[in-house]
C-alpha cells in the first residue's frame, strides 16, 4: 500500500488531541498541522503547497472545507472523532482513529460527485419547507435527540402544504403540493437514507429531490414508521413520498423563500441544483466504495405517483394538515363509484338474499354451523350497509336513499323466505343455533362495531378487499334475520323479537362504526350529515338498553351456574353432588335446573333441607327443578 508524501492536517479544538498521533504516522507521510480557522484565512497563500487535506473537524464545517478542496483541486481524507457517529456512519468506517488516519493518508484517491446550488458547492443535505425528523435541517440546532424529538412533535401541528414546481434536466415540469422538499447529496444519515440506499451513490452522476406530501398528521406518523421499519431491499415507495433523480433541478415554492442546510447555512429561492460529476478526489474505506459503485445513468427517474397532481394540489395549498387524512374524490374515485353501485338494488342481490336466507334457515333447523357459514359467505347485505355509512358521512342523499331501499328490500325478502321455511318445517323445539340468536347482549354489539370497522377498512383498500367475506362471517347478518323470520312463520313473537333485535344491533353497530372509520381514513374531514348520523347514534343508545339488561341477565345466570356447579352438600349424612346446573331468568323469577348425583335415596325432608341451603347460598327464593342420578 502506498501513501501520500505530504498532507495538511486540518483540526479544530475537539481533534487537536490527535495531532501528535497523525504527525508521528508510520506511513512516511509528512504532516503540516493547521487549525481550521487559520487554514481558511490563509488558504490562498497556502494552496500552492497543498495537494492533499486530512480533515478532522466538526461535521458542520466539512462542507465548507470540501468546497475549498473542490475550488483548488485538493484530494481529501476525513478522520472522524469517535463522538461523530453520523459522520462515521456516512463514511462506512469505525471509531478507531488510527484506522481512519491510515485510510486518509493512502495514495489512491477516487473521484466522487458533488452538488452545486445557485453556483455554490454544497455537501450537506438541505430542506425547503418542513419535514420533521426526516429533514435534519430543521432540528440540527437542538442540543439533544430528546429536544429534537420534542421540537419535531410541535412542528407536526403546524405543518402545511405548499405548492412546489420542479423542472428536471429533461425539461419535465412537476407541480405538486407538499410540506417540504429535501435535497439529498448522497447522505447515509437520516431516515430518508432507508429509502434511497438501494440506488443512490456518490458516483451515480445524479442529484435527488425528495418531496414529502402528507395529507394528515397521522399519515405523516405512518410515513415515519414505514420508513423506520422498511427493509433495505424493499423498493416500494412509502405513501406520501415522491422523488426525482436527475442531473439538474430548478425548484420554486409558493410559500417558502429559502433552502436550509443542516450545517446552519441557507440559500434564497428559487434554486438551481446541478450535479458536479467527479468533482472531488476522496479517500475512503473499501466498504464505502462497495456501497458507492460507479454508475452512468442517462435516464432520469421521476416517482410522483403518491403525490397530488397540479389540480388537486390547489385544494391543499396554504392549509394546516388535519390530524386525520382527507381523501379527495380524485384520489378515491373508483371506491366512491363502487359504493354508489353497491347502494343500488340489482337482480343478483335479490337472488342472493333469497338463496342465502333459505340456506341459513335450513342450517338453523339442522343446527349446522357449516351450512350457516355458507349462507353468510353468499349473503350480500353487508355492501349496502357500508354504502349507507359512506353516504351518511358525506351527506350524499342518493347514496343514503338507495342504500336504505336496498337494505329494506333485503330485510323483507329474508323475513319472507325464512317465514315460509318456518311454516313448511313446523318444528316447535328451538335448536342450539336458533337459541344463540334470540338473546343478544352488549357482546353482540361489540362484535358489530368491530366488524363495522373491519368492513369499512377492507372496503377502502383494494389489496385487502377479499377480507370482506371474513367480516361477513364474523358479524352474521342473515342468520338472525332468518331466525326472526322462522319465529314469525311459527307465530313465536319472542323468538322474532330477540332475533330481530340482534339483526338491528348488527345493522346499527356496523353503520356507526363504518362512519367513524371512513372519517378516520379521511373520506371526509367532517361528518356532513350530522342529523342522520346522530339519529343512528340515538338508535344505538336505545338498543343498548335492552342489550345491557340481557347482558346483565347473562352474567347473573353464569354466576348462579358457577356457584352451583360441582358443589357438594351434606344432608342428613347423605352426600349430594350437583353434576350440572342451568339457570333461567324470566323477569324477576329465577329458575335453576339441577342434576343431582347421590348414592342413597332422598326423601322429602332431604330435598327440603337441600332447597333451604341453596336459598341461603343466594339469599333469595329460587324455583328449583332437579333430576336425580344414582351412583351404584
Amino acid at each position: 500500500m502506498q501513501y501520500k508524501g505530504h498532507a495538511y492536517f486540518i483540526f479544530d479544538e475537539n481533534s487537536r488531541s490527535i495531532t501528535e498521533q497523525i504527525e508521528n504516522n508510520a506511513y512516511g507521510t509528512r504532516i503540516s498541522a493547521l487549525h481550521v480557522n487559520y487554514f481558511l484565512e490563509h488558504v490562498d497563500t497556502l494552496a500552492v503547497d497543498i495537494k492533499h487535506l486530512v480533515l478532522s473537524v466538526a461535521s458542520e464545517r466539512i462542507s465548507e472545507l470540501l468546497a475549498v478542496a473542490y475550488r483548488y483541486g485538493f484530494s481529501v481524507g476525513i478522520v472522524p472523532m469517535p463522538s461523530q457517529k453520523v459522520l462515521i456512519k456516512n463514511l462506512y468506517c469505525d471509531s478507531d482513529v488510527a484506522k481512519n488516519i491510515e485510510l486518509a493518508l493512502r495514495e489512491e484517491s477516487i473521484a466522487i460527485d458533488a452538488v452545486e446550488i445557485n453556483g455554490e458547492f454544497i455537501y450537506s443535505q438541505g430542506i425547503i419547507g418542513r419535514a420533521p425528523l426526516i429533514g435534519r435541517a430543521s432540528t440540527r440546532t437542538r442540543h439533544s435527540l430528546w429536544q429534537s424529538i420534542v421540537y419535531a412533535v410541535k412542528e407536526f401541528f403546524t405543518i402545511e402544504l405548499q405548492e412546489f414546481e420542479i423542472i428536471t434536466e429533461n425539461g419535465r415540469v412537476v407541480t405538486t403540493a407538499g410540506s417540504g422538499v429535501v435535497i439529498l447529496n448522497h447522505t447515509r444519515s437520516g431516515l430518508l437514507s432507508r429509502i434511497f440506499n438501494f440506488d443512490q451513490s456518490v458516483r451515480d452522476g445524479e442529484i435527488t429531490a425528495v418531496i414529502i406530501s402528507p395529507f394528515s398528521i397521522m399519515e405523516y406518523i405512518r410515513l415515519l414508521l414505514s420508513i423506520f421499519y422498511s427493509s433495505k431491499n424493499d423498493r416500494v415507495l412509502p405513501h406520501a413520498i415522491g422523488y426525482i433523480k436527475t442531473k439538474s433541478l430548478n425548484i420554486t415554492a409558493s410559500r417558502s423563500t429559502r433552502l436550509y442546510f443542516d450545517n446552519g447555512k441557507s440559500m434564497e429561492l428559487p434554486i438551481t441544483c446541478k450535479i458536479l460529476p467527479d468533482a472531488l478526489l476522496f479517500n475512503a474505506s473499501e466498504e464505502f466504495w462497495r456501497h458507492n459503485e460507479k454508475k452512468n445513468s442517462a435516464k432520469e427517474t421521476v416517482k410522483i405517483d403518491n403525490l397530488p397532481d397540479k389540480n388537486e394540489a390547489q385544494k391543499y395549498v396554504g392549509k394546516h394538515i388535519p390530524f386525520f387524512t382527507y381523501a379527495s374524490e380524485e384520489r378515491f374515485r373508483d371506491l366512491f363509484q363502487m359504493l354508489r353501485v353497491d347502494a343500488k338494488v340489482n337482480q343478483s342481490y335479490l337472488y342472493l338474499m333469497i338463496l342465502s336466507t333459505l340456506l341459513a334457515s335450513i342450517g338453523l333447523f339442522a343446527s349446522s354451523a357449516a351450512v350457516i357459514i355458507g349462507a353468510m359467505l353468499i349473503a350480500p347485505l353487508m355492501t349496502p350497509i357500508v354504502s349507507l355509512s359512506m353516504g351518511l358521512l358525506r351527506a350524499e342523499s342518493d347514496m343514503i336513499q338507495n342504500s336504505l331501499i336496498k337494505i329494506a328490500v333485503g330485510i323483507v325478502l329474508a323475513l319472507g323466505a325464512s317465514s315460509l321455511v318456518g311454516i313448511l318445517i313446523p318444528y316447535s323445539e328451538l335448536t342450539s343455533e336458533m337459541k344463540a340468536r334470540i338473546d343478544p347482549t352488549l357482546l353482540d354489539l361489540s362484535v358489530a362495531i368491530v366488524s363495522g370497522v373491519a368492513a369499512a377498512y377492507s372496503k377502502s383498500f383494494k389489496e385487502i378487499m377479499q377480507s370482506l367475506a371474513g367480516v361477513a362471517i364474523a358479524v352474521a347478518l342473515v342468520p338472525p334475520l332468518a331466525t326472526a323470520g322462522i319465529g314469525l312463520g311459527q307465530g313465536n313473537m319472542a323468538m322474532f323479537n330477540g332475533a330481530f333485535l340482534l339483526f338491528f344491533t348488527n345493522l346499527v353497530g356496523i353503520t356507526i362504526a363504518a362512519v367513524v372509520t371512513f372519517q378516520l381514513l379521511g373520506f371526509s374531514n367532517v361528518v356532513k350529515s350530522k342529523k342522520s348520523v346522530m339519529f343512528v347514534f340515538v338508535l344505538l343508545l336505545a338498543i343498548s338498553i335492552p342489550l345491557y339488561f340481557s347482558y346483565d341477565k347473562m352474567l347473573q345466570k353464569h354466576q348462579i351456574t358457577q356457584q352451583l356447579k360441582a358443589r357438594h352438600f351434606q344432608i342428613h349424612g347423605k352426600e349430594i353432588v350437583i353434576g350440572n346446573a342451568t339457570a333461567q331468568i324470566h323477569g324477576t323469577v329465577r329458575e335453576i335446573e339441577l342434576k343431582l348425583r347421590v348414592r342413597e335415596s332422598l326423601d322429602r325432608h332431604d330435598l327440603k333441607q337441600l332447597k333451604e341451603k341453596i336459598h341461603q347460598l343466594f339469599g333469595e327464593d329460587l324455583i328449583i327443578k332437579a333430576t336425580v342420578e344414582y351412583l351404584l
